[in-house]
């Protein structure tokens, strides 16, 4: 290998090594399994997916899936452990609440609500690649109904 081809090399493993956009590595782009509908008991945020690239929110009888993503600069990843009361931008401090609703900006716009549905047996899934609008938000699959 010449001098130059190895430059070349290099320089695209250390973009994808070292790339900038904050997203997780292994942020999911479909549809992801998260369990029985009957494990997800406590109420409020659930972190747990984080990884995947959202997080799973319990309120009163329904689960939702909120996007991780900062809608400010949608390449910042959230923060939120589980039992939080507000989900962070690390990166620009946006602030949300566990309903997706911007407490404090620069975000300007809530965060995404991803399609979550359950099966005859029980199990949820979450399909990332389907955000639900904001006109819809009390419609299948924007949540489902526990209890």
């Amino acid at each position: 290998m010449k001098r130059r081809e190895f430059l070349v090399a290099s320089a695209g493993c250390a973009c994808l090594i070292f790339a900038p956009n904050g997203r997780a590595e292994t942020a999911a782009t479909g549809p992801v399994s998260v369990g029985d509908l009957k494990s997800f008991t406590k109420e409020g945020l659930d972190a747990q997916f984080l990884k995947k690239g959202f997080f799973l929110v319990r309120g009163k009888d329904r689960l939702y899936a909120l996007s991780a993503f900062c809608t400010h600069k949608t390449d910042a990843q959230l923060k939120g452990a589980t039992g939080a009361e507000k989900i962070i931008c690390p990166r620009h401090n946006a602030q949300f609440a566990l309903d997706g609703t911007v407490q404090r900006g620069p975000a300007k716009r809530n965060l995404d609500r991803l399609a979550i549905t359950v099966d005859a047996k029980g199990q949820v899934t979450v399909d990332t690649s389907k955000k639900i609008a904001a006109d819809k938000l009390d419609e299948a699959p924007a949540f489902v109904k526990i209890g």
